[in-house]
């Protein structure tokens, strides 16, 4: 009886594992692409303001298109600021968390079914050694 329960509790704990390590990697990927998110935003405002110092060999001073560009740059930094505290948000929301019940919960859970493997092993080699005697 104890042993199809443990069975049992060996099976879910293998079952929590694989789900909870596929649920870790998506929201891996997707603080992942948010980090990216936010450099490639951070990186296009940088570019946007170098515009004003560079020299086209055709181009003239075309102050239009470096005023343009300097908006946009601002807006672009504005987006860049929020994808930062977005990318923030989502470590200490999302990515912590998740972190914490693999490293410290689910790693107690699979150490406590290695730990009874081992006993069970143990136990069956006492009973066959003690029905021989």
């Amino acid at each position: 009886m104890t042993r199809s329960l443990l069975g049992v509790f060996e099976e879910d704990a293998t079952a929590i594992s694989n789900y909870m390590n596929q649920l870790y990697q998506a929201m891996h990927r997707i603080y992942d692409a948010q980090n990216e998110l936010s450099a490639a935003t951070h990186l296009t405002s940088k570019l946007l303001k170098e515009y004003e110092k560079q020299r086209f060999p055709l181009g003239g001073d075309d102050e239009v298109m470096s005023s343009t560009l300097q908006q946009f740059s601002k807006v672009i930094d504005e987006l860049s600021s929020c994808h930062a505290v977005l990318s923030t948000q989502l470590a200490d929301a999302m990515m912590f968390p998740i972190t914490q019940f693999k490293e410290r919960d689910l790693k107690e859970i699979l150490t406590l079914k290695e730990v009874f493997q081992i006993a069970s092993n143990d136990h069956d080699a006492a009973i066959n050694r003690y029905s021989r005697l």
